[in-house]
């Protein structure tokens, strides 16, 4: 049985070197919050007539082992099926939580315009926007799958000021709270550092607090950002157990590229 669990994943990450060569991110730190993977879930044998959800690995690695055991050919057959029973992987959703300080304005700001776009069309989970710039830190748009409520989201939305990211993040985490019984993957995308927090705080270390509050009730961060903050960008990510990736610059296909990435594997996690 690990000698297939270990194949398997061998060729998905041979698959995933083939597609994602061709852009130029640099995953620096992947998040540890692997607590229950996919193998984990509980599964059974698929009843006639069950309309429970389908454990497509499961599944996979049954039909694999059987072939291995019995030498039997054939790629599936009935008895390999497996669902997921009840309790099983909460369902996803998708916050982008987004840096629109004065820096992202022209270019940047349509290309985190042009991913949202893309992501409500071509996702199936529900997708949130909160934005954070000096005087301004609050969510656009409440999760949805409805395009045209993100489109309207997005029109509404400016680059200027300061940029205060600890807001930011403790907005996304107290909205996404409320949204209990959900698994959440939060996307920040930023070109800056932190430069305003409320009161006499420092603005790096309310960020990093802040980060740590996503660590707390076990969301999953992406800091998405670029090299000359680096240093600030792998601290928030190690106080928020997030997965960081540095980008030559802010592009849509690119930060769509590490989305589906980072969404195939938080979604086959169990929190515990």
């Amino acid at each position: 049985m690990q000698v297939v669990e270990n194949e398997i994943r061998r060729l998905q990450r041979l698959q995933e070197e083939k597609t994602f060569q061709r852009y130029h991110y640099r995953c620096v730190r992947h998040g540890q919050n692997n607590e229950g993977f996919y193998t984990l879930r509980e599964t059974q044998p698929r009843q006639h007539g069950c309309r429970d959800s389908l454990a497509v690995a499961e599944t996979m690695i049954c039909a694999a082992r059987r072939r291995l055991t019995s030498g039997d050919a054939q790629f599936l057959r009935n008895e390999d099926f497996r669902v997921i029973k009840d309790g099983g992987a909460p369902p996803l959703e998708v916050c982008l939580l987004v840096d629109t300080s004065g820096s992202m304005n022209g270019k940047r700001i349509r290309e985190v315009k042009t991913l949202a776009d893309n992501l409500v069309r071509q996702m199936h989970e529900p997708l949130s926007l909160i934005t954070f710039q000096e005087g301004d830190v609050g969510v656009k748009v409440r999760s949805t799958r409805n395009d045209l409520m993100v489109r309207r989201g997005l029109a509404a939305m400016s680059a200027a000021g300061l940029t205060p990211m600890g807001e930011g993040i403790r907005t996304a985490v107290n909205y996404l709270c409320g949204r209990r019984g959900k698994k959440h993957l939060v996307i920040l995308i930023t070109d800056g550092l932190p430069t305003w927090a409320s009161g006499d705080k420092d603005p790096y270390l309310d960020a990093i607090e802040a980060g740590a509050l996503i660590k707390k009730h076990k969301m999953h961060l992406i800091c998405i950002g670029l090299e000359p903050q680096r240093k600030f960008l792998e601290k928030l990510a190690e106080s928020a157990d997030a997965s960081l990736y540095i980008v030559d610059d802010l592009d849509h296909r690119e930060i769509a590229a590490i989305t589906r990435r980072e969404r195939s594997r938080v979604g086959s996690l169990i929190p515990t």
